[in-house]
C-alpha cells in the first residue's frame, strides 16, 4: 500500500478520534538504528518508539496472562495501519508510581501516587529506511496525582531531600503539555552522523544511559539524572553527533537557557546552554555496550536569574563523567559510575556522585525472562550553603507481572536529608507499573 507523507500533527488528531480495528496485529516496522544516534535515555522520544516495538513482542510474565491484550492488540493494529497509510508511527506509555515514606517534616504527607503518560509520534518524512533518513518527532506528556502529594514531592517537600525519591512522578498544571518535545532528527550511527533541531530536552540527551531512567530502573532524581549539570528545561536548540567509529562519538549541543516545558521559552534573550560531549566504549564485551561519556557545559543563566530545572539561573560551568561497563561476556550485568562538579553556583548540586549496578535476567527459582535487579548509592552536595551532604541507597526489582505490564518494587534509604535536621534517616517504599502501546 502506498505510504502517504502526512504530517505527524494530523495523526495526533486521528489518534483521538479513531477507534482501532480488532484484527490480528502485523509485525511492526522496526527502527533500531534511531536508538543511541543522539540519546540512549529510555524517556527520549527517539528511543521510546524502538523500545515499544521490542516490548510489544515480549510474552514473558509471572502470571502468564494478559488482561490488557485487547487494548494492546487494538492499538498495535491501529499503529501499523497508520504507518502503512501515512509513514507515521505512534506509541503511548503509561507509568504509574505509588510511594510511602517513613519520615516527614512537620507531619507532611507520607504517601502519594502519580501517573505519567507519554504520546510520541514519528513521521518518516525523508529517505525512509535509509541511514540518512529524516524524521519529525512530536511528544505530548501528561502527569496527574491522586490526592494532594505526588511521589516526587514526597521526597523534595515532605522528606526535605536534595536528591528526591521519585523523579518525574509529580502532577503538571495543566495536566498535559502539548509539545514537551518537537524536533527534526536526521542521520544514524550507521550514517556516522546525526543532528536534531527544534524543541529538545538537554537532560534526556547528555550523559544518558539505557540503564538510568525513572520509568524503567532507578527512581530518585539523584539516581536518574546528573543534575550537577545546570540543565535548562525543554527548549529550542540544536544538537549534532559524529560517529567516526563504532566505539567513539562526539556531540555538541546548544539550547535556550530560558527553555520552559510549558511553552517555547525565550530564545530572543540570547541566553544559551552549551555542551560538548565525548563518548567512548572502553572495554565493550557485546555490541549492546553503552557509551561512557565526558561532558563539559556552560550556562549563560536565565534572563531574570530565576532557577529552572537543574539551573539556578546563574551563569556558570561544569563537567560530568559517566563510565558504563559490561561486567560479563554476555553483557547481562552492567556497572555505571557517575560524577559531576559545577562552579559559580550554576547548578542545583555543587557535586554529585553515584554508583549503580544492573543485573539483567538474574538467576532465580522462577527462571523469568525480561526481569531486572538494580542497586545504587548516590551522594549529593547541594549548592545551598546550609544543606547537609546527602546519601541515597536504593534497591529495585522489575519484572513482567502480566504480559505487557512491568512491575517494579523499590526501597530507598536516605541518610542526612539535605534540608532538615529533624531526622537523620528515612526510607521510601515504592511500586511502579509500566505498560506501552
Amino acid at each position: 500500500m502506498k505510504c502517504m507523507r502526512a504530517p505527524a500533527l494530523n495523526l495526533l488528531c486521528v489518534c483521538v478520534l479513531c477507534v482501532a480495528p480488532a484484527a490480528v496485529a502485523s509485525p511492526p516496522h522496526t527502527n533500531a538504528s534511531t536508538k543511541d544516534a543522539v540519546s540512549s535515555d529510555p524517556t527520549d522520544p527517539s528511543v521510546v518508539l524502538p523500545d515499544i516495538t521490542i516490548r510489544r513482542a515480549q510474552r514473558d510474565s509471572l502470571l502468564g496472562i494478559s488482561p490488557l491484550k485487547g487494548a494492546h492488540d487494538a492499538f498495535s493494529n491501529f499503529s501499523d495501519m497508520i504507518y502503512r497509510e501515512n509513514c507515521v508511527r505512534v506509541g503511548v506509555t503509561f507509568n504509574h508510581a505509588s510511594q510511602g515514606i517513613t519520615e516527614s517534616v512537620d507531619d507532611d504527607s507520607k504517601s502519594g501516587s502519580t501517573t505519567d503518560m507519554d504520546l510520541v509520534a514519528q513521521w518518516d518524512a525523508y529517505k525512509r529506511g535509509e541511514p540518512t533518513a529524516g524524521k519529525l518527532y512530536v511528544h505530548i506528556e501528561g502527569r496527574w496525582d491522586y490526592g494532594t502529594t505526588g511521589p516526587q514531592d514526597l521526597g523534595f517537600v515532605s522528606m526535605a531531600t536534595a536528591g528526591g525519591t521519585a523523579n518525574a512522578f509529580s502532577a503538571y498544571t495543566p495536566t498535559f503539555l502539548p509539545f514537551r518535545n518537537l524536533y527534526w532528527e536526521q542521520g544514524s550511527k550507521e550514517a556516522g552522523w546525526a543532528y536534531r533541531i527544534g524543541k529538545i530536552t538537554p537532560d534526556a540527551i547528555l550523559a544518558t544511559s539505557q540503564y538510568i531512567a525513572p520509568v524503567t530502573t532507578f527512581l530518585p532524581n539523584a539516581g536518574t539524572g546528573l543534575f550537577v549539570s545546570g540543565y535548562p528545561d525543554s527548549g529550542l536548540g540544536i544538537v549534532a553527533v559524529k560517529h567516526p567509529s563504532p566505539r567513539w562519538r562526539f556531540l555538541g549541543l546548544v539550547s535556550d537557557a530560558n527553555g520552559d516545558r510549558q511553552n517555547f521559552g525565550d530564545i530572543g534573550a540570547k541566553d544559551f546552554y552549551k555542551a560538548v560531549e565525548i563518548g567512548f566504549k572502553q572495554c565493550p564485551k557485546t555490541d549492546k555496550a553503552g557509551y561512557s561519556k565526558i561532558t563539559f557545559w556552560h550556562n549563560d543563566g536565565t534572563k531574570d536569574r530565576q532557577p529552572i530545572n537543574a539551573s539556578t539561573g546563574l551563569p556558570g560551568h561544569g563537567v560530568t563523567v559517566k563510565l558504563e561497563q559490561e561486567l560479563d561476556p554476555r553483557g547481562k550485568n552492567v556497572a555505571v559510575l557517575r560524577w559531576g562538579r559545577s562552579w559559580n553556583d550554576a547548578a542545583i548540586y555543587r557535586q554529585q556522585a553515584g554508583l549503580s549496578f544492573i543485573f539483567n535476567n538474574p538467576s532465580g527459582p522462577l527462571g523469568m525472562q525480561n526481569d531486572m535487579m538494580g542497586a545504587a548509592v548516590n551522594w549529593i552536595e547541594s549548592v545551598v550553603p546550609t544543606a547537609r551532604e546527602e546519601v541515597n541507597f536504593e534497591l529495585f526489582y522489575r519484572f513482567p507481572l502480566f504480559v505487557g505490564l512491568d512491575t517494579t518494587f523499590s526501597i530507598q534509604h536516605i541518610r542526612n536529608p539535605a534540608f532538615t535536621d529533624e531526622f537523620n534517616e528515612a526510607q521510601a517504599f515504592s511500586i511502579r507499573i509500566r505498560s506501552v502501546f
